[in-house]
């Protein structure tokens, strides 16, 4: 039987950078089980190339490197600021069909080299399936190309994330989606709730493929020591129109004001691109007071953070529709070990719940007056006995051994395992 040869088409592959870890430990994985594994994609300067995996660089020229050259490093997103009337028709342009081809992440220099590329590699190396992620969509729409210049090649469609937030009403871009999942032999998604968003457009199954840990970044991530102050600490980016956060935030303020030594020991940490948000929130609270406040940190530095924390929270959403945003943080935040708070808003997840009911140190909560209490006696517990000792309770090493990546790496291995077509190049 013909030898498995993987081609990753991959815009983002980094060992740190968050939406590039997926792809590079999901390759280095399938690479650690002895598939033979290619990498297509952009190459950062500092990119630590996994052992027995063969990096073949494409050069990128698009929107996101024009607006790094101006100073604007992570460009504009509808759910992250609330953008005028210009800014939100050019961003749903760069979404939109086929303007996501030419001008959106990747763009049309992109897409054109990593197609002659990825044609050089299949006919030199025998490949004999494709793996693509969203986002960017340049590399779904690269993996269909070659498709169908070889049709005999078995192509997984992976998906990070959704495209809009409503199943039943007809979005611009449903049109072009389906014939790119048409195409896809398997599909694969990174939570079930995302699974099932995208299964739905063209009904085909989806099997879920979660992140995992790297188990030698679990080693490395020091342990705690005792900290002055105890600190709740939350890294990352704001979706501004889908995030909350008010009961959690009163309940800060109404500890502060009865719990014994609460006021003078508490303090809120936050790195991220939107510390002026952030800095909004604390003074709509009354809780400026207790902040602190940074903009984006390195990976290491925020890791640090994570790390010192006693309690590092998550906020998130569900909708009728859309579920399982189990936030690109989580795996960080299960590194460092501490407690975890995640809070939605919006409707509830179960798949979350299950997630989360695993962590004995954590806890899901919603963030609607009825959880109050519950947050209330989540945060004094672990206060308590930091005061005791000085340290809180840590996620189990077996649980964070259950992460491993190459645990996760089962169910597209099922994929890798079936019978192919061998490729007539």
């Amino acid at each position: 039987m013909t030898k498995v040869k993987i081609l990753f088409i991959s815009y983002y592959y980094h060992q740190q950078t968050l939406t590039a870890t997926r792809n590079y430990y999901l390759s280095k994985a399938l690479a650690d089980a002895g598939y033979e594994v290619h990498v297509m994609g952009r190459m950062a300067s500092d990119l630590v190339l996994p052992d027995k995996i063969k990096m073949h660089p494409v050069s990128a020229w698009d929107y996101r490197r024009i607006l790094m050259f101006f100073g604007v490093r992570n460009g504009v997103t509808s759910s992250v600021v609330r953008p005028g009337r210009w800014i939100r028709w050019g961003y749903e342009l760069l979404l939109t069909h086929p303007f996501n081809k030419w001008l959106a992440e990747g763009g049309g220099f992109y897409l054109n080299k990593a197609r002659r590329t990825g044609l050089e590699i299949l006919g030199r190396h025998g490949i004999t399936h494709l793996f693509s992620s969203y986002r960017p969509m340049a590399d779904h729409f690269i993996a269909q190309d070659l498709k169908h210049k070889h049709p005999g090649l078995v192509w997984i469609g992976d998906f990070r994330d959704v495209l809009w937030m409503e199943k039943e009403n007809p979005h611009y871009q449903e049109k072009w989606i389906r014939s790119l999942i048409r195409d896809m032999d398997h599909l694969t998604a990174v939570t079930r709730g995302v699974a099932e968003f995208w299964a739905s457009v063209y009904c085909k199954k989806a099997e879920v493929i979660y992140n995992g840990l790297p188990g030698k970044a679990v080693q490395a991530v020091p342990r705690q020591s005792p900290s002055e102050k105890f600190i709740i600490n939350y890294t990352g980016m704001i979706y501004t129109l889908l995030q909350g956060a008010g009961v959690f935030f009163d309940v800060l303020r109404e500890l502060c004001a009865t719990e014994d030594r609460f006021s003078e020991s508490l303090s809120i940490q936050y790195s991220g691109l939107h510390a002026n948000y952030w800095r909004t929130w604390m003074k709509q609270h009354g809780l400026l007071d207790w902040a602190s406040i940074r903009h984006q940190l390195p990976v290491n530095e925020a890791l640090e953070k994570q790390t010192n924390a006693q309690i590092n929270l998550v906020l998130t959403w569900a909708t009728l529709d859309v579920k399982g945003i189990i936030h690109g943080k989580f795996n960080e935040y299960l590194m460092a070990r501490k407690p975890i708070l995640c809070l939605i808003e919006g409707d509830r997840d179960t798949e979350l719940e299950g997630i989360y009911r695993k962590l004995p140190n954590s806890l899901l909560a919603y963030n609607r007056e009825e959880d109050k209490n519950l947050i209330r006696q989540f945060i004094l517990r672990h206060y308590r006995q930091w005061r005791q000792n000085g340290r809180v309770e840590e996620i189990p090493q077996e649980v964070l051994d259950s992460y491993d990546w190459s645990k996760q790496i089962k169910g597209i291995e099922a994929y890798l395992s079936k019978s192919f077509n061998s490729l007539i190049l």
